[in-house]
């Protein structure tokens, strides 16, 4: 189960490190997404920042086991990953926007539980 959870952290910690670094510049396509939800750019701005530091508590705390700081730390980005990414679902929801908006989003929550579910466990 630990290198399930080493796999994971990898995995999301290049997606979440990229999109957040996306939010961060402001890309075109993110602009549209923010406008689209409602975000100013500063907030959008801040939510890749939240990404980008939740990516880098997922790979600080990779090789880390039991109750070790690291292995805390790891365990609480991929905690704040998946809260973020429901959040980002209900926001999508309630704009009224149909699943290819939502799904990522909803994927990636899934897959930082897992994370988290599988690293408690090893």
């Amino acid at each position: 189960m630990a290198a399930v959870a080493s796999v994971l952290s990898l995995m999301l910690f290049l997606i979440f490190a990229t999109s957040g670094l996306q939010k961060l510049i402001f890309n075109p396509l993110m602009s549209a997404g923010a406008s689209r939800l409602g975000f100013t750019k500063a907030a959008y701005q801040r939510l890749g920042a939240l990404e980008i530091f939740g990516a880098v508590g997922l790979v600080v705390g990779l090789t880390a086991t039991g109750s070790s700081l690291w292995a805390i730390v790891n365990e609480v980005a991929a905690g704040a990953l998946a809260v973020l990414m429901i959040l980002a679902v209900g926001t999508h929801l309630r704009r009224g926007e149909r699943w290819r908006h939502y799904g990522p989003a909803l994927g990636l929550a899934a897959g930082a539980l897992v994370e988290l579910v599988t690293r408690v466990l090893s």
